[in-house]
């Protein structure tokens, strides 16, 4: 294979994609250190990733999956798992930028129970929206959506493309 180079620069966006099997989802998770390139060396700001605490690295990715999942606690409890040392305004502030502000409207806002087993059935919009809240809340460096609208209908994908918009 020939080498292959790419920079990804910082304030910007950039798509990587691709057909089904092209190394898409490989990319995401060499830039997680989920595990490393066989040949060849990913730089973060001119640094080898093996040489970067595996905490340190992962603490300034945030990571959204194309099917969140969320913990079995509160929405605040899902937050915090981003970040544990986040405020009260930290909080308000990573749902502002997620457009996901409709969890002031549930009967115990930031108090109600979701995740698996839970009573309350959040849309996939909603769910995504407090993933792309709780990656934020950590104020990463490196933002990192993986299909994150893919599996929505079209007004939760409208509402998950504003929030990314807005990011």
């Amino acid at each position: 294979m020939e080498n292959m180079n790419f920079t990804l620069k910082a304030g910007t966006s950039t798509a990587i994609v691709g057909p089904s099997g092209s190394g898409k989802s490989t990319i995401v998770q060499m830039c997680n250190r989920l595990y490393d390139p066989l040949a060849g060396d990913i730089l973060y700001d001119g640094v080898n990733l093996r040489t970067i605490c595996l905490k340190s690295l992962r603490e300034s990715i945030g990571y959204v999956s194309q099917e969140p999942v969320l913990i079995y606690g509160t929405i605040k409890e899902n937050l915090l798992y981003g970040n544990s040392d986040a405020t009260d305004q930290d909080i308000k502030e990573a749902l502002d930028l997620a457009n996901a502000q409709f969890v002031y409207d549930l009967d115990l806002g930031l108090d109600t129970f979701v995740g698996v087993g839970s009573m309350l059935n959040l849309s996939g919009g909603q769910k995504q929206r407090v993933a792309i809240a709780r990656a934020l809340i950590k104020k990463p460096k490196i933002l990192i959506l993986d299909e994150a609208t893919s599996a929505l209908d079209p007004k939760s994908e409208h509402e998950v493309q504003g929030a990314i918009q807005h990011i």
